[in-house]
């Protein structure tokens, strides 16, 4: 009986410990598929902290499919690949589009202010009104194969 009350304590800590406020986003399901190729026209990704937003003015294949505002790309730390829409989740509009700030680890919303921590491939709102109702950035799944980065959705892959 009182190896229980020793455990009990212990066993409600490490339920409280456990526990943390769930980060989700409320923007819609669209589509994502992008073949990146860093031997040729995506060359500038290979730097550290190096990023590019791909929208279906500028993708090169005629299957590549690119969210609902399209896909951030982003090298970040450490020296991996990271995904996001590029909506706002508080305005979720494919219309208003997050900007990557001068240090090149954050992207902001131009119309809510909304900062978002992209360096190391969260996309976790940090300041605005996103951290406050806990909306982080659409992040898509990366897969690389030697020059090559397919993106795509969760369980999407072509």
């Amino acid at each position: 009986m009182d190896k229980i009350r020793r455990i009990f304590p212990l066993l409600i800590l490490f339920t409280l410990l456990s526990c943390a406020d769930t980060i989700e986003t409320r923007i819609p399901y669209r589509a994502v598929y992008l073949e990146l190729d860093l031997t040729y026209q995506d060359k500038a990704l290979k730097a550290i902290l190096a990023y590019k937003i791909y929208t279906p003015k500028n993708v090169d294949q005629a299957n590549e499919q690119t969210g609902f505002g399209g896909v951030l790309v982003y090298h970040g730390l450490p020296d991996a690949f990271f995904a996001f829409d590029t909506a706002c989740p508080h305005e979720a509009s494919s219309n208003t589009i997050v900007e990557i700030d001068e240090s090149g680890m954050y992207a902001i919303c131009p119309k809510c202010g909304s900062k978002f921590d992209i360096s190391y491939g969260n996309g976790n709102p940090v300041e605005g009104p996103c951290a406050e109702e806990k909306q982080a950035l659409k992040q898509y799944v990366v897969d690389t194969n030697g020059n090559k980065i397919y993106i795509h959705n969760h369980g999407f892959f072509i």
